[in-house]
């Protein structure tokens, strides 16, 4: 075990747990971020079985309790490891080797990724758990995440739901596990995570919840329903004005073309890259991706482009100042994702006052619905969307999306929001 930045005092001591951080994406980022505010009024200790050095390095200076193997988790990886379900049953015998002292917590919220429901047979009865569910495992019950850049199945679908038979029925035995538990939770991070927790294990779904509105429970106090708790940004990152540091950052970035839009996400089916870059054709915009990406993905992306006529620049690993200043100089933000559960970039976007043009699906539909700062558009419609890059030129627009996006997103997208929702279902 390694333990590290104790703390005594405090007025609720909570036990954050993720599996991994390896990938450090976005729900990953976020969750450091939640970590370094909530550290300052709660006792906050951190649990994962693959906390890297670029994650620690993130909580900063956060007074934070590390829980950690002593040496990282190897994810088992293979066909064979997939069809028994290797990694679930490693991650289970890992937790044990972690001294965890439970009497010291009032509550324990988990994040899910592989490996973080595998610690819930540990915990004790008497805790309170809330199993902050982003978005049901897609690689069990989805197919968006087996499937090339262009869409085509890496391989037939059937032998995929097949080789995921053990693991979907881990997963739904430590869901069902959790929903028998006193004083237990689930959320999805949108309402769309909300009806996808009913549709994959059954729990009901009212769609009138707010944020961070606790489950009806039944005379046990266990949970009756899924509800959810939104992501947020942090306000400070994301500045109206920019800063006179931004423009010589992005003068280290080379290629920046004159008009462009922005993407982020790994180049990948699942975020709908290939789609965005044919929705560019005959518009005479380029593409700019941010987050990185297989290297054959990104050669056949580059290889794409070329054939229809778009630009299509893959920036490297971006420091906040310079994505700031990229996600400003664009066009529009736009994601083609598939069925994205959440999507902080709309959110993004209209923090810094840039159109956001998102597909009318998932996590975005919920999130952009409610203000008219940028459009929800039909996946399919190529029409629509070159429409829409000519209306996102357009300065009186933009000016009047932004001048509706920034109050929005500081009301109901900040880390004040989703702690006070955090604490109102933890009944804090």
């Amino acid at each position: 075990m390694a333990e590290t930045k104790g703390k005594a005092g405090g007025e609720k001591r909570v036990l954050i747990v993720r599996g991994s951080f390896a990938s450090l994406g976005g729900a990953e980022r976020e969750l450091l971020q939640l970590i370094r505010a909530t550290s300052q009024r709660w006792n906050v200790s951190l649990a994962s079985l693959d906390l890297t050095k670029d994650a620690q390095d993130l909580l900063d200076d956060a007074n934070v309790r590390l829980l950690l193997p002593a040496t990282a988790m190897k994810w088992p990886s293979g066909a064979v490891a997939e069809i028994m379900a290797k990694a679930s049953t490693s991650a289970q015998k890992m937790w044990q080797s972690i001294s965890i002292p439970w009497d010291e917590f009032d509550a324990v919220h988990m994040s899910v990724c592989r490996g973080t429901l595998e610690l819930l047979p540990l915990i004790p009865a008497h805790l309170p758990v809330h199993y902050h569910c982003l978005e049901p495992p897609r690689w069990l019950y989805e197919d968006v995440l087996h499937r090339r850049i262009d869409g085509t199945p890496k391989r037939p679908l059937w032998l995929t739901k097949i080789l995921f038979t053990r693991q979907r029925r881990r997963d739904r035995a430590l869901v069902q596990r959790l929903l028998q538990r006193p004083n237990a939770s689930i959320s999805g991070n949108s309402m769309w995570i909300q009806k996808r927790l009913n549709a994959v294990y059954g729990i009901a779904s009212d769609e009138s919840k707010e944020n961070g509105q606790p489950p009806k429970r039944d005379s046990k106090a266990r949970p009756l329903e899924a509800t959810h708790v939104m992501h947020v940004i942090d306000w400070q990152l994301w500045p109206e004005k920019p800063p006179k540091s931004e423009a010589k950052s992005l003068k280290e970035l080379e290629g920046i073309p004159e008009h462009y839009v922005v993407t982020v996400g790994r180049i990948s089916h699942v975020k709908g890259t290939w789609e965005t870059l044919q929705s560019l054709k005959d518009t005479g915009l380029a593409l700019v991706q941010v987050g990185g990406g297989e290297q054959s993905d990104k050669a056949a992306l580059l290889a794409e482009g070329e054939r229809i006529g778009v630009e299509v620049v893959c920036m490297p690993r971006l420091s906040q100042i310079q994505l700031c200043g990229l996600i400003r100089g664009a066009r529009a933000m736009v994601s083609h994702a598939h069925h994205e559960p959440f999507g902080l970039t709309p959110i993004e976007a209209m923090a810094i006052g840039v159109p956001a043009l998102m597909v009318d699906e998932g996590g975005f539909a919920c999130t952009m619905s409610p203000v008219d700062s940028g459009l929800l558009l039909p996946r399919d419609d190529l029409g629509a969307w070159k429409a829409a890059y000519l209306d996102a030129k357009d300065p009186v627009l933009r000016k009047a999306w932004a001048e509706a996006g920034r109050p929005y997103v500081e009301k109901h997208f900040t880390l004040e929001v989703q702690i006070a929702a955090l604490e109102r279902m933890m009944n804090f």
